[in-house]
Order: structure tokens, then sequence, then C-alpha cells
């Protein structure tokens, strides 16, 4: 009698089995174990290999590879909806916003009633700063759908993104009143009282939410920015650390957890910084100049006391480079001086975009300040007006600055300043000051010489005017 032999499973066969098991492990959010049977996926040649290998990657914020197999996937079949929201997704989780608008758009036209379309575009437009293309789609959405919390939710926020506070408010309390347990409803309508000027009104509705048993890290990270407000911040410090805790991978708010319970680091995370200047951007300049902000013109009477034959026009100024220039104040102040390239580095796009419309910059990146010096040109004068405050360690910094000054180049800068003989330390408000004492150390250590070291007010704080110093320095031997 012989045995008889079942007859191999068809690969497509497998290949679909396959598939349906990553899908589940991708929908429980277990993309580590989706791999192995991903790359089997793709050795069968499956077609819907690449778009699972994209998910996974999005999972596991492998954001170059996730992207890259959203194109194969999207090359390789009729680009339906679904795959343009995926690489929509990847591409605002990268930052590549105007890409993700394209493809957000385009998924919206195949599909123009899809929800998650319509927010995917609205979010990649927020992320532009096309706040009333976004308002508008968000509104027709939420029209054809007006029972949506989320869509009203999501409304709300354009509507805080793009300044109009008053209208924010008024949808994001109608939002709570109809559906109270909304995800983040509770500390939007927070945020709004808190931009709106009404730091009471903003700690209330937080406590307000956490006594009904709402538990998220965005209303301890609101609450303590309405405490820091009212000038509490010792009370501050344990909701900052507490949103911490809730929300370990966001770097805003590690940040300013760490500055609460002394853990701090030698710098503020890249996310950190670009988060807050990002928020900062549109009311910027008009808030820094209601604190009596000083250090633009401290920067300019610097250059005309350490470089007067600039000022004569003996001398041509530049190239300049302009560390964390924000929305281009010092190159206003020194705009009359410059007869070379001017360009400015800041991790914020936002104040990138203001900085641009002021028409001074030859150029303008968003990179983070070390990484731009790594790749500059030599330079006559480096300033960085109130970016130091962002860094606890100096040397690197400094060291850097060092290699980019030409002969008889200048360095000005502006710190916080700390008691001498303290080193550096971060406050509560999220800034690093430093003792004049230590940086006049770390200058010495990165090569450069000491030309002032000027105590000067910075503008004003909670509590009175912030003491600071006016750093210039020179190459030594120079």
């Amino acid at each position: 009698m012989s045995a008889t032999l079942a007859a191999p499973a068809p690969a497509w066969a497998l290949a679909d089995r396959l598939a349906e098991q990553v899908g589940a492990l991708l929908r429980d959010g277990r993309a580590e174990e989706a791999l192995p049977m991903l790359d089997r996926l793709g050795l069968l040649a499956a077609p819907h290999a690449p778009a699972l290998r994209a998910e996974a990657m999005l999972q596991l914020r492998r954001l170059e590879e996730a992207e890259a197999a959203a194109d194969a996937a999207l090359s390789g079949a009729a680009p339906g909806a679904g795959l343009r929201r995926l690489r929509a997704r990847i591409r605002l989780a990268r930052g590549r916003h105007a890409a993700a608008a394209e493809d957000a758009a385009s998924a919206v036209m195949a599909e123009p009633h899809d929800t998650g379309g319509r927010l995917l575009l609205a979010a990649a437009l927020t992320e532009e700063g096309r706040h009333d293309e976004a308002i508008w789609f968000l509104g027709e959405a939420w029209r054809a759908d007006p029972g949506n919390p989320v869509l009203q939710r999501r409304l709300g926020e354009a509507f805080l993104r793009a300044g109009r506070h008053e209208a924010a408010a008024e949808l994001l309390a109608h939002c709570e009143a109809l559906a109270p347990w909304t995800p983040g409803i509770a500390a939007l309508r927070a945020q709004a009282a808190l931009l709106a000027g009404d730091a009471v009104a903003a700690e209330r509705m937080t406590r307000g939410a956490m006594a009904r048993g709402v538990v998220e890290a965005a209303l301890h990270s609101v609450l303590g920015h309405a405490l820091v407000a009212q000038g509490r911040l010792a009370e501050a410090g344990p909701h900052f650390a507490a949103a911490g805790r809730l929300a370990p991978g966001n770097g805003y708010i590690a940040h300013l957890a760490a500055a609460a319970d002394g853990t701090a680091q030698a710098r503020a995370p890249e996310a950190y910084v670009a988060t807050l200047f990002d928020g900062y951007a549109p009311h910027f300049e008009a808030a820094l100049l209601g604190l009596g902000y000083r250090v633009p013109g401290l920067v300019r009477r610097a250059v005309e006391r350490l470089l007067p034959a600039v000022v004569q026009g003996e001398v041509k100024l530049g190239p300049v480079l302009d560390l964390g220039c924000g929305t281009g104040l010092v190159g206003v102040a020194l705009s009359d001086l410059l007869h070379g390239p001017l360009t400015g580095i800041d991790l914020s796009r936002r104040m990138l975009e203001q900085a641009a419309a002021k028409g001074l910059y030859t150029s303008l990146r968003q990179a983070d300040l070390t990484a731009a010096l790594r790749e500059a040109g030599t330079q006559a004068l480096i300033t960085a007006a109130d970016v130091f405050c962002y860094l606890g360690e100096l040397r690197e910094v400094l060291a850097l600055c060092r290699e980019r000054l030409a002969p008889e180049g200048l360095l000005l800068f502006s710190l916080e300043r700390a008691a001498p003989g303290t080193g550096w330390r971060l406050g509560p408000e999220g800034r690093y000051a430093h003792a004049p004492d230590h940086v006049a150390a770390c200058l010495e250590q990165a090569g450069l010489h000491l030309l002032e070291a000027c105590e000067e007010d910075l503008r004003l704080g909670e509590h009175g005017p912030v003491p600071g110093l006016l750093v210039a320095a020179r190459a030594a031997g120079s």
C-alpha cells in the first residue's frame, strides 16, 4: 500500500495566509514580530508585501525605509486611496509636509467622503502653515458629519493653530459638552484659554478634567504651563514630570520634565526646540518686543564697538552665520552693515518662514546648529542670540564655531547668567543658565580668546529682568 503525498500549497495561498497574519500583528501594534513573515512575503514576491512593510516600518519609526516601501507599493499597483493615505502618514512623520499634502489630496480626490483622508490632508496643510485651507477641508467634513466629535475637535484645533482663539474656544467647548470623553478635548480647551492669555481659566479647566478622571499627558503639560504663566514654578514641576511619565517619547515634554526634577541633559532635545518655536512663530516678535527683548540691539552695539572699520565702511561685513536665527531679528539689526552673504540656521520651519519674509537672508536652512556648523564655510561673523540657552554643555559648539571663524573673525552670543562657580544649570522654564567663569573656561578649551563678557539684562521674565551675558570672542592668536 503506497502513501499518498499531499500537494504543496500554491505560493499565492501561502502568501495570502502570511499577509493575513502580518496584518493582524500590525493591527495589534506588534510590528517587530511581523518582520520574519514580511521577509518571507518579499521572497514570494507577494504584491501586498511592500504596503505591509511600509506600515511595519512606520510603526517601528524606521521612516526612510517606510517611505521606500510605500514608493514600491505605489509603483507596483494602481495608486489607490489607501496607499496614498499610508504614504501621507509616513511623509507627515518624516516632516515632509508638502509631499504629504500631495498624497493626502490625491487620496481625497479618489475617495472624497473618506474622513481619514480629509484629516490627513488637514494635518499636512496645517503643518505647512496653510491654516485657512485646513479649516475649510475640516469644516466641509464636519458639516457632512456633524455628530463626529473627532472632526469637531480637529476643527477646533485647526482654529487654535491659526491663532483664532475665540473661534477655537467656542468649537471646543461645544464638542466637550456633547462628547466630554473625546480624547484631548479638555487639554485643547485649556490650551485655547492659555493662548488667549487666561492662565487662571486654563488651570481651572485642567484641574476640572483631572477631577473627572481624565488622565492625559497634555492635561498635565498645559496645567504646568498655566502655573508657570502665573509665576508658580514650584507647583508646575510635578505636572511636567507627570506629563513626561505619561508620554515618554515626547521630546518637548521630556525636557520640561527633566527641568522639573533636576535630571538635566547636556542640551535640550531638537524636538523640544522645534516644537517650542514652531508654536511661538506667529506671535514671537510681538511677544518679545512686549518683554523688552534687547539681544539684537546688544549684538549691533557689540559689532559697532568691536568692528569700527565695518561701521565706517572701510571693511565689508560678511559672510555672516546667524545661528538660531528665529524670525530674523539679528538680521534686521545688522542689515545696513552687511556686504556679504547672511545665512540663517534654525530648527523651526515656521520661524524660518518668518525670517524669509524679511528678504534679508541669502539662505535659510532648517538644521541643528552643530550639524550646520560642521558643513558651513568660513565666516567673518557668527552670531547666536538666545540660542545657547538651550545648551548646557558648550564646548562642542564653541569648538565648531572656532573652526568656522575666519582670521580676525568674531563670535557673538548671548546667555542667561548663573552665579559664578555653578557651571551650568537647567531652570524650570526649560532654559539653561551659565556662570561667567565656566563660559570663559569653555572658550579657552575651544581655542577662542574672550574679548568681553558684558553683564546685561536680556528681557523681562516672570520675576523681573532676566540677567544675561553678551559674549564676544575671537580665535586665539588672531
